[in-house]
C-alpha cells in the first residue's frame, strides 16, 4: 500500500499553511467580532493566493483548473484551520449550468474573481434548509418572465459587484435564478443575520439557471467530489479545535492546577485526536478513489466521508465547548460560534441525513437518493 502524498501538493500545502498563519489568523478576532472583511483585506488575501498559484486550481479542468482530488483535499484541510473566508477561485457548482449570455455575465467573471455568486438557498427559521418548507416562490408571468417573492438567509452580505443565485419554488419544481445583487425587488435589511428580502422582484427568462424545476439537480455530477473535499475541510476545522482546546487546557488554571492535568480533559483531547485521524484517512482514501476510479464507484465512499466527518465535527464541537466551559484567561473565540459561522447546524444535519440515505440505499440495493 502506498501512502505517499504528491510532493507538488505537499509544497502547495506548506505554502498555504504559512500564509494562513501569517496573513489570515491575525484577522480572526476582528472578523469574529464584525462578521466581515474590509475590501482591502479581501484584496490582499486574494493577491497572495494568486501569487502562490492557487487561484482557480480546484475548478473543473474544462474551466482552467483540474487539480486532482487528493491535492485539493490537502488545500481544503489547511483552509479549514481558519474561519477567515479565503477565496481561491471556486464557484458554486450550479453555475456550471450557465448558458448563452449567462456565461459572459456570471460564470466567467466568477471564475476570474471579478464577481462573486452568493447562494440564496436556505430560508430563515426552523426547517429553512428543507426545500419542502420553503415559501419563496416564483410565479410565471406570461411573456414577461417570473415574479418572485420570499426571504432567504445569506452567508455573507452581497457587495455591489456580486450576484445572487436564488432558489425558489415554481409550479414545475424548485428552480434557480441569476440576479444582480442590486436587481429591483431585492433588499438586505440590517440585522444580526444577513437576510435577503424578495418583494415584487421580476426576473426575465434569461435569469433562469438550467431548466425549470431542475435546481436541486444542478451540479449533481460534482457532488461526490464536493462531499469529499468538504470532509477535508471538516478535518482542518477539528484540527483547529484541537489546537485551541490544547492551548486552553495548558493556559487555564483551576484549583491550583492547569486544566490539562485533569483526566477528563485528557480523555476529551485524546478522543478528538483519534477522531480526526480516522476522518482524515477516510477522506484521503475516498479522494484516491476519485482520482483512480470511475464516478460510478464514488457516490457511496463520498457519502461515508460526508457522514463520518460531519459527525466528527459535531462531537469535536461538543468536546471543545465542554473544555472551554467558564471564562477564559483573555478574550477568546468560542468554539461553537466558530463552527456555526461556517457550518450552520441545521444545514449540517440535513447533509448527514442525506448521506445516511445514500449509504443505506447502496447497502439495501435501493434506488439511490
Amino acid at each position: 500500500m502506498e501512502f505517499e502524498l504528491p510532493p507538488d501538493a505537499m509544497m502547495l500545502r506548506d505554502l498555504l499553511r504559512k500564509f494562513i498563519q501569517k496573513e489570515a489568523r491575525p484577522l480572526e478576532m476582528k472578523y469574529f467580532t464584525s462578521g466581515t472583511l474590509e475590501p482591502k483585506e479581501r484584496a490582499r488575501l486574494r493577491q497572495a493566493i494568486e501569487q502562490m498559484g492557487l487561484w482557480g486550481l480546484t475548478v473543473p479542468e474544462a474551466y482552467g483548473g483540474g487539480l486532482d482530488t487528493v491535492s485539493a483535499c490537502l488545500i481544503e484541510e489547511e483552509l479549514g484551520k481558519t474561519f477567515i473566508p479565503i477565496e481561491i477561485g471556486e464557484v458554486a457548482a450550479p453555475l456550471y449550468a450557465c448558458r448563452d449570455g449567462q456565461i459572459a455575465s456570471f460564470l466567467e467573471p466568477a471564475l476570474a474573481g471579478e464577481r462573486r455568486g452568493v447562494l440564496a438557498v436556505r430560508e430563515p427559521g426552523p426547517g429553512g434548509c428543507i426545500p419542502e418548507h420553503w415559501i419563496t416562490a416564483a410565479g410565471l408571468i406570461t411573456g414577461q418572465g417570473y415574479s418572485i417573492r420570499g426571504r432567504k438567509s445569506l452567508a455573507v452580505m452581497p457587495e455591489a459587484e456580486d450576484f445572487i443565485i436564488l432558489y425558489a419554488r415554481a409550479p414545475q419544481g424548485i428552480s434557480a435564478f441569476l440576479l444582480d445583487a442590486d436587481h429591483p425587488g431585492l433588499s438586505y435589511p440590517v440585522g444580526e443575520e444577513v437576510i435577503l428580502e424578495i418583494d415584487g422582484c421580476q426576473a426575465g427568462e434569461d435569469a433562469l439557471l438550467g431548466e425549470l424545476g431542475s435546481a436541486l439537480a444542478l451540479g449533481a455530477g460534482e457532488a461526490p467530489r464536493a462531499w469529499i473535499r468538504t470532509g477535508a475541510r471538516y478535518v482542518g476545522m477539528v484540527e483547529r479545535l484541537i489546537e485551541m482546546s490544547s492551548e486552553h487546557g495548558r493556559d487555564w488554571v483551576s484549583l491550583g492546577a492547569a486544566l490539562a492535568v485533569r483526566p477528563a480533559i485528557q480523555r476529551m483531547l485524546a478522543e478528538m485526536r483519534v477522531d480526526v485521524e480516522s476522518g482524515r484517512w477516510l477522506v484521503y482514501h475516498a479522494a484516491w478513489l476519485a482520482d483512480t476510479s470511475g464516478d460510478g464507484a464514488l457516490r457511496g465512499p463520498a457519502a461515508q466521508v460526508r457522514l463520518a466527518t460531519g459527525e466528527m465535527l459535531q462531537r469535536s464541537v461538543d468536546r471543545a465547548t465542554m473544555l472551554f466551559a467558564g471564562p477564559g484567561t483573555s478574550e477568546q473565540i468560542e468554539p461553537n460560534r466558530l463552527v456555526q459561522s461556517q457550518v450552520p447546524a441545521e444545514a449540517l444535519q440535513l447533509a448527514l441525513d442525506q448521506a445516511r440515505a445514500v449509504i443505506a440505499a447502496e447497502m439495501l440495493s435501493l434506488e439511490s437518493v
